[in-house]
């Protein structure tokens, strides 16, 4: 437990084992502290130099003969503190780091997803909208492929309080959904690509046999799209 301890410190294995030996020996050769610990001679001094320039030991020589001591446990509240603001310096940069990421991320306009999982971070993406989703296409694949997760990821959409408008192909009418407004076109237009509208974005599925998606950032690719969704709907069915 104390050497658990220790270890969560800053201190290496064997520098927790040499300095509780040392601790319970008082002044001892390195090869009492070997004997003792359990540890190689060639690795003891290694654990001992460690101690030394942490400040956790101190080197005398009695009789010609080099011995080892421990220094007061309480230089150890020191580490702790040194590690302490250290990870606070490191905590401190995050804020740069995620101005970095943002900058980073406005430029890339595009993004890849591949596969089941990498479909499922396109929706949930979209479950992030602040404003109304619009989708249309691929005829309702989304729940061959996902039985279980679409009804998780549905439930989630309502709960945010986040609308919908899809338009259908006519073979599913009879969809209903809350928060969602449903309209249809003729069964002879038929696809197998999903398309969301949304934030500035256009996200793509493509239903094939091991699924591929897009999401486009871009604001005159979403308006677009948008203007293509809005004539789809006016001349959609109820």
């Amino acid at each position: 437990m104390k050497q658990e301890q220790l270890e969560k410190a800053g201190l290496s294995p064997n520098e927790a084992k040499c300095y509780l030996t040392l601790l319970k020996l008082g002044s001892a050769s390195a090869n009492e502290v070997s004997r003792h610990s359990g540890i190689h001679r060639v690795s003891v001094y290694d654990a001992l130099r460690g101690l030394r320039e942490k400040g956790l030991i101190s080197q005398i020589t009695k009789e010609s003969k080099l011995l080892f001591e421990a220094t007061n446990p309480d230089k150890i509240l020191d580490i702790i503190k040194e590690k302490q603001e250290t990870l606070e310096g490191a905590k401190n940069i995050v804020p740069e780091l995620l101005r970095d990421f943002q900058s980073a991320k406005e430029k890339q306009e595009i993004h890849s997803f591949k596969g089941l999982a990498g479909i499922k971070t396109i929706l949930q993406e979209l479950l992030k909208s602040k404003e109304e989703i619009l989708d249309f296409g691929a005829e309702y694949k989304i729940k061959e492929f996902f039985p279980y997760y679409y009804s998780q990821w549905d439930k989630q959409r309502i709960e945010s309080k986040i609308p919908m408008r899809i338009i259908a192909n006519e073979k599913l009418r009879g969809i209903n959904l809350k928060l969602t407004k449903v309209k249809y076109v003729p069964s002879e237009f038929h696809s197998s690509v999903s398309t969301y509208i949304s934030d500035n974005k256009v996200g793509m599925i493509m239903w094939v046999e091991n699924p591929l998606g897009i999401i486009i950032e871009h604001k005159a690719v979403y308006e677009s799209y948008k203007n293509y969704f809005e004539y789809l709907w006016k001349i959609a069915k109820k």
